[in-house]
């Protein structure tokens, strides 16, 4: 089955609902309330969303439609919600737990990658992330792409692609060399007087040879 684009908010919304399904499983499946606060907390997010109650309901209900997620209604008041992330997407816990923290806090490096994705069951050596990774982007449909790495970047950034191809920012251009200092201009003046003074003792002293 294609995979479908989500928007921002339906990429959060998943991501998040995957999220505490593992982190808080006493508290899953979970109201659409909870899934706001996940979705909209300071923490473990960028960007940092606003979401409402009515674009997290409707989030929900277009990622019903596309078989990321399903309510149930029985044995409670309030309707809960349920995510099938992993299913979806023919996920193993290593890669959903690197798409999902890139769903939650952007592009990232691979050091980043693997420290914020253990919590999740994601990769705990260099080996299992570099698996996990070669699997996410091997795909007919790839759900990563590496970045190019800006200047001041060590690591370049790796990002997911369920919302779209990632804008690839330009490589900054290196910002031309600022003009000499005052101190460095005074200091080249210097340098000239003292080199004229020299080259005119040298002429007459040659003068006063000659003569």
């Amino acid at each position: 089955m294609e995979t479908p684009e989500l928007s921002p908010a339906e990429a959060r919304v998943l991501a998040a609902l995957f999220e505490k399904s593992i982190t808080t499983p006493n508290y899953y499946p979970m109201t659409v309330n909870a899934i706001m606060a996940a979705s909209n907390q300071k923490s473990s997010r960028l960007p940092v969303m606003s979401l409402t109650e009515g674009e997290v309901g409707r989030a929900l209900t277009q990622l019903a439609e596309y078989r990321f997620c399903s309510r149930e209604d029985s044995g409670s008041r309030v309707p809960k919600w349920r995510q099938n992330f992993k299913h979806r997407l023919l996920l193993k816990d290593h890669s959903a737990a690197i798409l999902a923290v890139l769903m939650l806090r952007g592009p990232q490096t691979r050091s980043e990658l693997r420290s914020r994705a253990e919590g999740l069951r994601g990769p705990g050596t260099p080996a299992e992330l570099d698996a996990a990774l070669e699997f996410l982007g091997d795909r007919s449909e790839p759900l990563i792409l590496t970045l190019p790495r800006q200047p001041g970047q060590k690591e370049p950034r790796i990002a997911h692609t369920l919302c779209g191809a990632p804008e690839i920012p330009d490589v900054a251009v290196a910002p031309p060399t600022p003009p000499a200092s005052r101190a460095s201009s005074a200091s080249r003046d210097e340098l000239l007087a003292r080199v004229e003074a020299l080259e005119a003792r040298m002429q007459a002293l040659e003068d006063a040879l000659g003569n």
